[in-house]
C-alpha cells in the first residue's frame, strides 16, 4: 500500500524532469522554467509525506538516530540544495551548468529512490501502523 503509492510518486516525479531536461537540452529556457515549478513543487512535496508524516510515524517504531531514516533525510537535502541550483541555473539561462545540475540530481535520486523502495518502504509495510491512516495524511500534505 504505501510501497505501491510512494514508488508511484517518484514515477511521477521522474515524469515531470523528464520534458524538464529536454527542454534544457533544446537550449528552451521559456519552456524550462514553466516546467520547473510543477517539478520542484512535487519534489517537494514527495520530500514533506515522507518527513512530516511516513518518517516520523515510523520512528515511533524504529527510533531516530542515525540509520536509514537519518540517511534519507539528508538525502533530500542534497537533493533540495541540486533542485534549487537547477533553478537558479534556468533563470540564468545557463544551459550547461543547468544540464550538469540534472544530470547530478537523476544519478542522486535514482539511488536515492532504489533505497527507499528497496529497504524503507518495505520496511514501513511490516511496521503494525495504521497504513490507511497514513496514506491519508500524505495525501493531505500540501507545499
Amino acid at each position: 500500500m504505501i510501497k505501491e503509492y510512494m514508488t508511484q510518486d517518484h514515477r511521477e516525479c521522474d515524469n515531470l524532469y523528464a520534458p524538464l531536461e529536454e527542454a534544457l537540452s533544446q537550449g528552451d529556457f521559456e519552456k524550462a522554467l514553466e516546467l520547473f515549478m510543477p517539478f520542484k513543487r512535487a519534489m517537494l512535496k514527495h520530500f514533506a509525506m515522507e518527513e512530516d508524516v511516513l518518517f516520523p510515524a515510523m520512528e515511533e517504531f524504529v527510533g531516530s538516530g542515525e540509520g536509514p531514516i537519518y540517511v534519507m533525510k539528508m538525502e533530500h537535502d542534497q537533493i533540495r540544495s541540486i533542485i534549487n541550483q537547477l533553478g537558479e541555473a534556468i533563470e540564468a539561462k545557463n544551459r550547461d551548468k543547468a544540464l550538469g545540475l540534472g544530470e547530478t540530481f537523476m544519478i542522486m535520486t535514482q539511488q536515492h529512490n532504489m533505497k527507499e523502495e528497496q529497504i524503507l518502504y518495505t520496511m514501513a509495510e511490516q511496521l503494525p501502523f495504521n497504513k490507511e491512516e497514513i496514506m491519508q495524511k500524505m495525501q493531505e500534505v500540501d507545499v
